[in-house]
């Protein structure tokens, strides 16, 4: 499931079109210590989950059961351009949507509220590297609103929409080869491994057992930027509403177009 990765990375992505979207110009370039899920071991079990399943069978199955799920929470700790980084996104079937990074010393959050509608939150780090001194100092720590035009432009909207997200995620299954494995435990609960191989590398998925199976964990351990995943609170959406007005920078309040042209800083 190599495609989860670049579904991840357009949270970034989408941040950093967030300062081009504001008219930053300049040079183009969550908690780090929250816990993952503990390693695996094996466990015997009485009757083998899924058997009468291959392992791309289980795969488009919990595919599935995590689109129709409504929503899901992605956490996600790896390397981008060599530098370690952390994203977390809550994504629903409504296009509603949060999200946090941690990259390279710099830090976002992102709150989309609708295809048409979001706001980013950026430290000072962030801005300076994508905006310059005199971005930093007018939008470090507030929320931005981001004109329509460039989060169309940006395909933010198919970061938050869930059903768009399991589209990317699953782009590439047709051109990989999955193998189940025998159940172990994870976390205390018993999942069954799949290994993809895929012209991207290897991939181990860890798919949760029970009525309605989903991933919950997929780990890349080769190749230049290792990348642990995990998925959870299926079905549990987060309230999510625009920061409060008197908190949010409009581009149009800074002579900026607010239709898309942005701010001048």
């Amino acid at each position: 499931m190599p495609a989860i990765t670049r579904m991840l990375a357009a949270t970034c992505a989408a941040a950093a079109a967030g300062a081009a979207l504001t008219g930053c110009t300049g040079d183009d370039s969550g908690d780090e210590s929250a816990p993952l899920l503990a390693p695996v071991v094996t466990t015997s079990a009485a009757a083998e989950p899924f058997s009468d399943l291959s392992g791309a069978q289980l795969m488009k199955r919990a595919e599935q059961d995590m689109r129709d799920s409504g929503a899901m929470t992605i956490e996600s700790k790896g390397t981008e351009d060599g530098a370690p980084l952390h994203t977390k996104e809550a994504i629903t079937d409504s296009g509603k949507c949060v999200a946090a990074a941690d990259s390279d010393g710099m830090s976002f959050q992102i709150i989309g509220v609708s295809a048409t509608e979001a706001y980013l939150k950026a430290d000072k780090e962030f801005w300076i590297e994508n905006g310059g001194a005199g971005a930093a100092g007018r939008l470090a720590g507030k929320w931005v609103k981001l004109p329509a035009a460039e989060i169309s432009d940006s395909g933010m909207q198919d970061m938050c929409d869930l059903d768009s997200a399991m589209d990317e995620a699953s782009a590439d299954d047709d051109e990989s080869t999955f193998t189940k494995q025998a159940p172990v435990e994870l976390d205390g609960k018993q999942v069954v491994p799949i290994v993809e191989d895929s012209s991207d590398g290897t991939t181990t998925i860890y798919v949760s057992t029970g009525d309605t199976p989903y991933i919950v964990k997929s780990v890349i351990a080769d190749g230049d930027s290792p990348e642990v995943d995990v998925f959870s609170d299926f079905g549990k959406p987060p309230h999510i509403v625009a920061p409060p007005r008197a908190l949010t920078i409009d581009p149009g309040d800074l002579g900026g177009n607010p239709g898309g042209g942005g701010l001048h800083i």
